[in-house]
C-alpha cells in the first residue's frame, strides 16, 4: 500500500499549492490555535470551493478533504448538559459539506471513556463525515490525554477509520522524541489487528521518512516540513510539497 501524504493548510492559496504539489489529502486547520487548531467556518468553505474550482479547470481530481475541529472538549463548554454539543459561533456544522475526514484532539480527556462518550456525541452532530479520525497525542502527559495505546479500542468502538498520533505542544520536539520506534512498532501492530489505519504526525521531517516507513503507517501528516523556511506558521510551498511527495514515493520503491 502506498503511504499517503496529508498536508495541513490554512487558506485557499495554500490548499491549491498543496493539491498541485501532489498532496493526497488536504487538511484544513489553523496552526495558531494549536496542534489541531479549528479554522473558521468561512475558511473551511472557501477552501472546499477553491479546490473544487481548481479541479474543474483541469488541474486534476480534487484530493479528499479533512478538517481539524480543535480539541474535543471545546465542543462541550463547562456547565453544559452531558449530551449537549455546542458549535462554535463561527463554525456551523453545515460548512463541512464536501469533507470526508474530521478529527478533534483528546487534550483534557485523560479518561478514555470520557473521550469515547464525547466523540460519539460529536459524531452524531456531524453525520456527513464518513472517515472519523481518533487523534491521540504522543506527549499525552503534557496534554492531559489518554496514552496512545489506550485510544485504539475506543476508536474502533466509535467507528473511527484512522488513529492519528500527533504532538500536542508544538515546540522543538518531534514525534520520535516522545515515542521510540519500538513503541510505535507495537502500536502499528495493534492498529493493524484492530482494522485501524495509522497516521503519523508531529513535526515530521523529510529525513525521517525512511524510519517512519518501517512503522507501516498509512498516512504521514505534515505542515512545517512543506512550509517556506520549514516554519509551520509560514505558507505552504507547492515546490516543497512536490519534493516531499517525490522523496516519499522514491523511499517506497
Amino acid at each position: 500500500m502506498t503511504v499517503r501524504l496529508l498536508v495541513s493548510v490554512r487558506s485557499s492559496a495554500e490548499a491549491v499549492a498543496a493539491a498541485t504539489g501532489g498532496a493526497d489529502i488536504i487538511d484544513v486547520k489553523e496552526p495558531l490555535h494549536g496542534s489541531l487548531g479549528r479554522p473558521s467556518g468561512a475558511t473551511v468553505q472557501s477552501i472546499q470551493q477553491a479546490l473544487s474550482a481548481s479541479s474543474s479547470l483541469g488541474s486534476g481530481p480534487q484530493p479528499p478533504l479533512s478538517c481539524a475541529l480543535g480539541e474535543l472538549l471545546e465542543w462541550f463548554p463547562a456547565g453544559s448538559a452531558a449530551a449537549t454539543v455546542s458549535s462554535p459561533a463561527d463554525f456551523s456544522p453545515l460548512v463541512l459539506q464536501g469533507y470526508q475526514y474530521a478529527k478533534a484532539g483528546a487534550a483534557g480527556c485523560s479518561d478514555v471513556c470520557v473521550w469515547q462518550m464525547r466523540m460519539q456525541q460529536l459524531q452524531q452532530c456531524l453525520p456527513q463525515i464518513s472517515h472519523w479520525v481518533a487523534a491521540a497525542y504522543a506527549d499525552a502527559a503534557r496534554a492531559g490525554a489518554p496514552e496512545v495505546e489506550a485510544m485504539v479500542d475506543s476508536a474502533v468502538e466509535c467507528g473511527c477509520r484512522v488513529l492519528l498520533v500527533d504532538t500536542w505542544l508544538k515546540d522543538s520536539s518531534t514525534l520520535l522524541d516522545w515515542l521510540p520506534e519500538s513503541r510505535l512498532e507495537r502500536l502499528s501492530q495493534q492498529c493493524a489487528a484492530a482494522g485501524l489505519e495509522l497516521a503519523l504526525a508531529g513535526r515530521l521531517q523529510l529525513v525521517q521518512v525512511p524510519r517512519l516507513l518501517r512503522l507501516r503507517p498509512v498516512i504521514l501528516a505534515v505542515r512545517g516540513a512543506v512550509c517556506e523556511a520549514g516554519d509551520r506558521s509560514g505558507s505552504v510551498s507547492r515546490r516543497s510539497v512536490a519534493e516531499f511527495v517525490s522523496q516519499l514515493r522514491q523511499a517506497q520503491w
